[in-house]
Parts: C-alpha cells; sequence; structure tokens
C-alpha cells in the first residue's frame, strides 16, 4: 500500500502557496506600484516562489506587468511591476442598512463603475429585493454597460444575523424577513457565489484591510457600530470572530445607570444608539421630524445641529457616547484590542466620539488600566461591502478553494 506521505506534503506545499497568494495579492491591493524584486523582499519570498505565483495570476487574469517608472536620476533597465488587472472582472457589492441602501459595481482593482440606489419600499421584502438588484444586473448587461461573463462574484451586507450554516436571515432590526434563505435567493438570481455578512463585521474587516494590511493578521479589534440600534464586531488575530455572524448582541446587555435616589439598569441600546439620540434630541428640537420620516434624514439633521454649536443637542450626543464609552471597558477587557473602532453614521456628530473617549478614559483609570487606541472610521456600507467583496474574491474566489 502507498503511504499517505506524499499526499500530505502536497497539500501542505499548496497552503502555503494559497497562503503567499494572498500575501502578494493584500500587497497589491495598495495604490503604490511595486516592483518584483520589493515585492519579493517585502513578502521574503525566493524570486522562484515569486516568480512561479505571478505567472499564475497573470494567466488567470488577476494581474498584469507593466514597466515601473522611476525617477529620472536612477540608472540602468526600469523594472517590471506587477498590477491588478483592473478589466479582469467585476464584483457586486450590495449594503443595507437603515442608513443608506445600494448596489454597486467595482473592477478587481476596487475602481467603481455603477451604483443604484434601492427604494426603502422594495427592502420590504426579501424575494422583492433580490428580484430588483438581479433585474438592475440583467439591465446593465443587456445594455452593455456590464460583461455578464465577467462578474466573479457578490456580497451582500445588511444589519442583523445570518445563520453561518444555512446562509439564512434570521434576525434583523431592520429587515422582516423572517428566516429567508437570504444566500441562497441572491446565489440564484446572481448566478455567482456570493457571500452574505453582517454589517458590523463588514465594516471590521474594512478597518483592517484598509488601516492594518498585512499587520492585521496578527491585531485584536473591537468594533462599535452605532447607527439606528447598536451591533458589534470582534476580530483576533486579523480573524472575525463569529458569535454566530449576530453583530446585535450588545444591543440588550444591561448597564447600570445612575439615577437621583437609585441606580436603575437599561440596555446599552437604550443609552448610546441612533435611535435613543433621536428619541431624546426631538423632545429638544422639533425640527429634526421635520426634516423626514427616515432614520437617515433624522440623523443628518441632527447631526448637523449638533456640529453647528455645542448646545443641549449636542450634550444628548455627547452623553449618550460617554455611556456607551464608560462599558468600553468591560465589553473589552477579555480580548484587550490594540484597537477599539466607532464607525456609523452617528459617529458624523464630534460630540459623540469625544463622549466616547471620555467615558472610556475615565473607566480605564478607575480601573488602573492601559487603555485601547480609540480610532473613528469614516467608512460608509458601501466602502464596507465593496472591500468585503474584494477581500473574498482574492482569499477565495482568486484561487477556487
Amino acid at each position: 500500500m502507498k503511504s499517505e506521505t506524499p499526499l500530505i506534503k502536497r497539500q501542505h506545499l499548496h497552503d502555503i502557496r494559497t497562503n503567499n497568494r494572498a500575501r502578494i495579492l493584500q500587497v497589491l491591493r495598495e495604490p503604490e506600484p511595486i516592483s518584483r524584486q520589493e515585492l519579493a523582499d517585502r513578502l521574503d519570498l525566493t524570486p522562484a516562489s515569486l516568480s512561479r505565483i505571478s505567472k499564475e495570476l497573470i494567466a488567470d487574469g488577476i494581474c498584469v506587468e507593466a514597466p515601473l517608472v522611476r525617477d529620472s536620476n536612477q540608472r540602468g533597465r526600469p523594472g517590471v511591476a506587477l498590477r491588478i488587472h483592473a478589466q479582469g472582472g467585476y464584483l457586486i457589492a450590495v449594503s443595507i442598512s437603515s442608513y443608506s441602501r445600494l448596489i454597486s459595481i467595482v473592477d478587481i482593482s476596487g475602481t467603481q463603475h455603477h451604483q443604484k440606489i434601492i427604494p426603502v419600499d422594495v427592502t420590504a421584502s426579501g424575494p422583492n429585493t433580490v428580484e430588483f438588484i438581479g433585474a438592475y444586473i440583467d439591465q446593465l448587461v443587456a445594455d452593455n454597460l456590464l460583461d455578464g461573463r465577467l462578474i466573479l462574484g457578490a456580497t451582500v451586507t445588511i444589519p442583523g444575523s445570518i445563520s453561518v450554516e444555512s446562509g439564512f436571515l434570521t434576525k434583523s432590526v431592520l429587515l422582516n424577513w423572517p428566516n429567508f434563505p437570504i444566500q441562497k435567493q441572491f446565489s440564484e438570481r446572481l448566478r455567482c457565489r456570493v457571500r452574505v455578512e453582517n454589517n458590523g463585521d463588514a465594516l471590521c474587516r474594512h478597518f483592517m484591510d484598509k488601516h492594518l494590511g498585512l499587520k492585521s493578521q496578527h491585531a485584536s479589534v473591537f468594533l462599535a457600530h452605532i447607527s439606528q440600534s447598536m451591533g458589534a464586531s470582534i476580530a483576533i488575530g486579523g480573524r472575525i470572530v463569529r458569535r454566530l455572524a449576530d453583530e446585535g448582541w450588545i444591543n440588550d446587555i444591561k448597564v447600570s445607570v445612575p439615577s437621583s435616589n437609585t441606580e436603575s439598569e437599561q440596555t446599552l441600546s437604550e443609552l448610546a444608539s441612533g435611535g435613543a439620540i433621536l428619541r431624546d434630541v426631538s423632545k429638544l428640537d422639533k425640527d429634526v421630524r421635520k426634516n423626514g420620516t427616515e432614520f437617515s434624514q433624522m440623523i443628518q439633521s441632527a447631526v448637523a445641529c449638533s456640529n453647528r454649536n455645542a448646545g443641549p443637542v449636542s450634550s444628548v450626543f455627547f452623553d449618550s457616547g460617554y455611556a456607551l464609552g464608560s462599558n468600553l471597558v468591560p465589553l473589552t477587557i477579555a480580548i484587550a484590542p490594540e484597537v477599539i473602532v466607532l464607525a456609523g453614521p452617528v459617529l458624523q456628530a464630534q460630540a459623540y466620539s469625544n463622549g466616547v473617549i471620555a467615558g472610556y478614559e475615565k473607566a480605564a483609570s478607575e480601573m488602573d488600566m492601559q487603555p485601547s487606541k480609540i480610532i473613528v472610521s469614516g467608512a460608509s456600507y458601501s466602502d464596507a461591502s465593496e472591500n468585503l467583496a474584494l477581500h473574498d474574491f482574492f482569499l477565495t474566489g482568486a484561487y477556487g478553494i
């Protein structure tokens, strides 16, 4: 009987090559051109390994070679740069939230080619949403604005909980699509591989890819997502901790609230979410509701009012942020993240992030602990969805694994 050792060794070599391809593509997604030699040096690859993987990427249509532009004072033959081949394929990125609903088409270099708003009434139904998006893609193809043969995959980012095993939407504060087979329906209608993810995890992945790059493989990150409700995402060693793919676990956490006579308990969402802010702001400024009935319209109005002056509305944002910041220590102490990221439309109000930082630093000081760095992410939901589509393609679709 033949030994299985050669097969094990071959699989090990395949895993190494796959990992090296991922590392190469991660660097090539950066805007600056890079020569083969620089790429090999940066990633500690042998010229032979880099040459072999480069040929595979070029043959697959993912990369192309181009002359490396050099300074006029440099002598010798110009080097050859390896770069992403933008026309090698297209990805569909769908982002649905209480703040925006968009379909984006990007090429594999990350350049956006098309974008369309999904009407609010369409998202009242899961099947209607799938059909609307599918019809839009079909029309682009029919009008010769998109080559359907080059559609390589799609991502759908939504608020709520998705079953990792079945791809079903199991819970959402926004979408009334009970037990909807979202992944299956989108895959069948778009006729391509589809990744479904919650908004919090997509925003966390965007931060790691755009701000940490290769360093994200060793980083621990806690992301608080503040929109109409709240969400949270945790990454350890560059990997998202799935928590049943439910970002909303942070909503129902009970926190103590000092009052004039005693301490009462409320959920964190009741104190620090966009919905809680609008509840309190509307009591102070009736014009907030005059500017629309949708969350996006009302929160934009409230944010603008807060940023204009340091009045009562600004105080509401600060106090809500302070409530979140005061509770970040118990929320993050187990993972001790290098970075705490704040994301979502509520963070457009400077007073909110100021409140978070003040509450967190005070709580950390009281516990005599070194606080993590806090960063405010300006990423939109469509930014996060587009990045996830690219990330997913380069780490899976590009290899067929």
